[in-house]
C-alpha cells in the first residue's frame, strides 16, 4: 500500500553494462523503489552524492572508477549507505570482505537471491541507524 506521502527507498544502480542497468531497474522500480542509474564510477560517486540512495548495488569493473574506488572515495566523504557489490570476474567474497563490504553477489545474478539480499542490506542499514553521511 503506498501512499502519496510515503517516501519511496532510493537506489542507485552503478554498472557499465546497459542490459543490468535496465534489468535491475526495472526489477527494483517494481518492488517499490525509486531507482538512479550510473553508467562508470566516476558517475556512480556523483549520483551517490546527488541523490543520498537508500542503497547503492556497485558494479566493481567499470570505466573511470572501480567499484572499490568508488567505495573508498564514498567513505573519505564519511557517506555511509547499504552497499551490494557485483561482479562476475575474480574473487567477489574476498575483495568484498577486504573492502567492509557485507553484501555481495555474482554476475548473472539470481533475482531472488538479489531481491532478499537487497531487503536484508535495507533492514541492516535501518537497525545500525547508519544515516548518509556520518557525524564527524
Amino acid at each position: 500500500m503506498n501512499t502519496q506521502n510515503a517516501k519511496k527507498r532510493k537506489v542507485v544502480i552503478a554498472d557499465d553494462d546497459d542490459a543490468s542497468r535496465a534489468i535491475l531497474t526495472f526489477i527494483l522500480e517494481e518492488e517499490g523503489w525509486e531507482v538512479k542509474e550510473a553508467k562508470d564510477g566516476k558517475e556512480a560517486v556523483e549520483k551517490t552524492i546527488d541523490e543520498e540512495p537508500d542503497l547503492l548495488i556497485l558494479d566493481n569493473r567499470m570505466p573511470e572508477l572501480t567499484g572499490a574506488e568508488v567505495y573508498h572515495k564514498l567513505q573519505l566523504q564519511g557517506i555511509k549507505l547499504a552497499v551490494i557489490l557485483a561482479t562476475g570476474y575474480g574473487e567477489l567474497e574476498s575483495l568484498a570482505t577486504s573492502l567492509g563490504i557485507s553484501y555481495f553477489i555474482s554476475k548473472p545474478f539470481d533475482i531472488p537471491e538479489l531481491l532478499i539480499m537487497i531487503e536484508s542490506a535495507y533492514a541492516n542499514s535501518l537497525t545500525e541507524n547508519q544515516s548518509f553521511r556520518s557525524q564527524g
